[in-house]
């Protein structure tokens, strides 16, 4: 997770662009150039509140005249993953979604119809999972939750409106 601990932000900052400065002094730290590209990456992944997928970040470096090499942007996002500053989502198995990663713990309810990712903080199945861990002997490092579904665009698109 990349955060900032600067006071309150002015007028014209907002905890959005307070992410992409925290996250490009992380890539600082951990050795990383601050290139062109680079930043409009962590710019576009900013503003984009359902995440992106590589090629639509690919598509959208394109249309804003920053042609970047597919390496380049999947470099930059496992670089990303690596100091915390992105988390990855996954619509079905051979789709991913990047998201900016703004709170110590998060979750994603995601639509695998249209990829629509939301976001939620905290989760109340976190003591139950501790529990089982404990139960079994299993150390818990970290643990992610995807609720995977119709968001409420595609339940009329696929008559699916009971929930489980």
């Amino acid at each position: 997770m990349i955060t900032d601990a600067s006071p309150e932000p002015g007028p014209a900052e907002t905890a959005a662009s307070r992410w992409v400065a925290a996250t490009e002094a992380a890539l600082r730290r951990a050795g990383g150039r601050s290139t062109a590209a680079r930043r409009a990456i962590l710019s576009l992944l900013d503003a984009a509140e359902g995440g992106m997928s590589a090629e639509e970040l690919l598509a959208a470096l394109g249309t804003a005249g920053l042609p970047a090499a597919r390496s380049t942007v999947y470099r930059t996002l496992d670089t990303l993953r690596e100091i915390g500053a992105v988390e990855t989502v996954h619509p079905n198995p051979e789709h991913h979604r990047y998201l900016a990663r703004r709170s110590a713990h998060q979750h994603h309810l995601v639509c695998e119809v249209c990829g629509t990712v939301t976001t939620f903080d905290g989760c109340d199945l976190e003591d139950e999972v501790i529990v089982a861990a404990v139960a079994t002997g299993f150390r818990v490092r970290q643990h992610t939750l995807e609720i995977l579904g119709n968001c409420r665009d595609c339940v009329p698109v696929t008559g699916d409106a009971a929930a489980v």
